[in-house]
């Protein structure tokens, strides 16, 4: 064996074969990588699921105050909660399936689904809570608390109408 190695093929003295004395680099390393192993997941976080009021509070404008000829807007969805537009713009030949649609786009609105149009319309669901069918709550409507007879396509309405929507068994 020559002068300055050892039988392992260590630097001298160090018999693990080790060539980096202090044994801080291994320990070193290790820290490092967890560091970065923990900050690469925190970044990859996705946002934890939003609650129902933060969804509804995203950011928006309210709608401005109607001028003009209006007409009101009630849902009842039959548990105490109601939406109520005291005023949405009316115009000249609108109905009901109309005023639906001015609703959907004042701020703060809502969502509305149907079937058909015309004389076939059908309402099937308001912000979300849909007709239940034969047996079941239905959604039906009122025009200054006569119920309607015809699609809600076809009804037309005049200014100051109150329109109201009802969540509720069938008679």
């Amino acid at each position: 064996m020559e002068l300055g190695q050892s039988g392992t093929d260590g630097v001298d003295g160090d018999p693990g074969g080790n060539q980096f004395h202090g044994g801080w680099v291994f320990p070193a390393l290790l820290a490092t990588v967890l560091l970065v192993s923990v900050g690469i997941a925190l970044s990859d976080r996705q946002p934890g699921p939003q609650s129902a009021s933060q969804e509804t509070t995203a950011n928006w404008t309210p709608s401005s105050e109607p001028q003009g000829s209006t007409v009101a807007l009630e849902i009842d969805f039959g548990n105490g909660a109601k939406k109520q537009f005291a005023a949405l713009p009316w115009r000249a030949g609108m109905t009901v399936a109309d005023l639906m649609g001015q609703a959907s786009k004042f701020r703060p609105g809502i969502e509305f689904d149907q079937q058909g149009a015309g004389a076939g319309g059908l309402l099937t669901a308001i912000d979300g809570l849909k007709n239940e069918g034969s047996g079941g709550r239905n959604w039906r409507y009122r025009v200054d608390d006569r119920y309607g007879e015809v699609s809600f396509s076809l009804k037309s309405i005049e200014p100051g109408m109150r329109v109201l929507w009802e969540f509720a068994a069938g008679d």
